[in-house]
């Protein structure tokens, strides 16, 4: 199994206090294992439930939905975003526009919008709303905003002043702002408008998370970078730039988890915060948290790291008891996505000394991990402009959705697992 070893990863972690030096080291680590591993394969089915990849098409272009934490299928019909005039390959352009399409459950593509706010890696953050309206990102002159559009009307319903992180339902949306991101993490920020200075990244009174709601259509400062950042406080914060990303809004919509990242010079550091949109607690503060989901109201998973060992976690936002999911952690492979629905959760890989990206499929009732599939991604595809598998069920639970570009572009694709 050509996966990237213990070893490996402790450098890449001894790395971490030098991250230009441990930038240019892994790009020429990977470029002379992809050329050593290369497979002779870019796809390869693993478990006898699947039995193809099903491709999403239209107009000729490359097509993808984006993050792992919304279902880009609602009740048949496939929420997606479509690239013609630029390839993936490349950075997102400003100048450059993307389509926002439905291609319903009897197979007409129904182009809903465009938008030059976008990145690759998490779309323009389009997601249903119900089985009828979506929302997603856009710029309006001098501020980042958000459309919604109905299906059954055909049209734009609805304009905010302010971008959507995450949703619920048709009651209200979570808003960050999308400069501060771009200042830290191009690779989640929109490059339409300038990303903030040096100066304006000092101002933490007025910017953090806000609530938006759908009817009255009013703002609301819900938790203060100032507020986040006095949370448990260290002394190195005053020397940090700071940022919120990767909200995600509980199953009953009480309450949120999102990670506050602080940089020091070109160094991360990460917490996981919940809240219920009154107070705030931290849940996981030993420097990284990569990705996370709500397995149930009270219960998420992710992976990061607890008395000092990286894995998938669960963690109970009530009394804060975490507990290591052993069968997801034992891969091998390290780091991914995951996605729940029901007992079921799957997750991914990112590219192993081969290139080849996993897809996993976790049983908790059987408390098992079954290997699905494996595909290739280029060496063309870093960075950027990598392309991670974001896996994502239906909302059904019978297809998983994933974006890949092991035929050479990017695609958003699904398989059956019914």
């Amino acid at each position: 199994m050509a996966e990237f070893g213990a070893k490996e990863r402790m450098v890449a972690s001894l790395l971490s206090s030098f991250p230009t030096v441990k930038r240019a080291v892994k790009w020429l680590y990977v470029k002379l294992n992809a050329v050593v591993y290369k497979k002779s394969y870019v796809e390869k089915i693993c478990d006898n439930r699947v039995s193809e990849i099903n491709h999403v098409v239209a107009n000729g272009g490359e097509t993808f939905f984006g993050y792992y934490d919304k279902p880009c299928s609602k009740n048949g019909n496939i929420l997606f975003h479509c690239t013609s005039s630029r390839p993936t390959k490349k950075r997102p352009s400003p100048d450059t526009f993307i389509d926002v399409i439905v291609k319903t459950k009897n197979g007409e593509n129904i182009k809903i919008g465009q938008t030059s706010s976008y990145n690759w890696q998490q779309g323009a953050r389009s997601q249903w709303l119900d089985n009828d309206k979506i929302i997603f990102n856009c710029v309006a002159g001098n501020h980042y905003g958000a459309k919604v559009y109905s299906l059954k009307e055909r049209k734009i319903t609805a304009g905010f002043d302010m971008p959507v992180q995450d949703s619920y339902k048709c009651n209200y949306f979570l808003s960050i702002n999308y400069r501060r991101i771009m200042k830290l993490r191009a690779d989640y920020g929109y490059r339409n408008l300038p990303p903030l200075s040096d100066e304006e990244m000092k101002g933490l009174s007025n910017d953090g998370i806000f609530r938006v709601d759908f009817n009255t259509r009013k703002a609301v400062l819900v938790h203060s970078l100032k507020d986040i950042v006095g949370l448990d406080a260290k002394p190195i914060f005053d020397d940090c730039f700071h940022v919120v990303n990767h909200i995600m809004i509980s199953p009953d919509g009480k309450g949120f988890i999102f990670i506050h990242r602080y940089y020091l010079g070109k160094r991360r550091f990460d917490r996981l915060i919940y809240s219920d949109f009154k107070q705030m607690k931290v849940l996981v503060d030993e420097g990284m948290v990569s990705h996370c989901c709500w397995v149930d109201d009270a219960k998420i998973l992710g992976y990061f790291r607890h008395d000092g060992k990286d894995a998938f976690y669960y963690c109970n936002i009530t009394d804060g008891v975490i507990t290591c999911n052993h069968a997801m952690s034992q891969t091998g492979y390290g780091d991914g996505h995951p996605s729940c629905h029901g007992n079921l959760i799957v997750f991914d890989t990112y590219p192993d000394r081969s290139r080849m990206q996993h897809l996993f499929l976790y049983d908790s009732n059987a408390d098992t991990v079954s290997h699905l599939l494996e595909v290739y991604q280029s060496t063309v595809y870093m960075n950027e402009c990598r392309c991670d598998l974001h896996p994502r069920f239906s909302d059904d639970g019978k297809q998983i959705f994933f974006d890949t570009v092991y035929n050479g572009r990017r695609q958003l694709c699904y398989v059956n697992i019914s």
